[in-house]
């Protein structure tokens, strides 16, 4: 039993580190991965049936 623990957090170490290391690579690379996109919304013309622009 005491085997099987010993083995169980040498396995558990084992996947933190290799977590550590990928988010390493992810949040150091020279582009930030995080970084999201910004959009500009554009209001739509809004019309009418004869031809006449809204006064905003």
């Amino acid at each position: 039993m005491l085997k099987g623990l010993i083995v169980c957090f040498a396995v558990l170490f084992a996947q933190l580190a290799v977590l550590h290391v990928i988010d390493a690579r992810l949040y150091n690379s020279p582009q930030d991965a995080r970084q999201t996109a910004t959009t500009t919304v554009t209001p739509h013309k809004e019309e009418k049936d004869d031809g006449e622009e809204m006064l905003s």
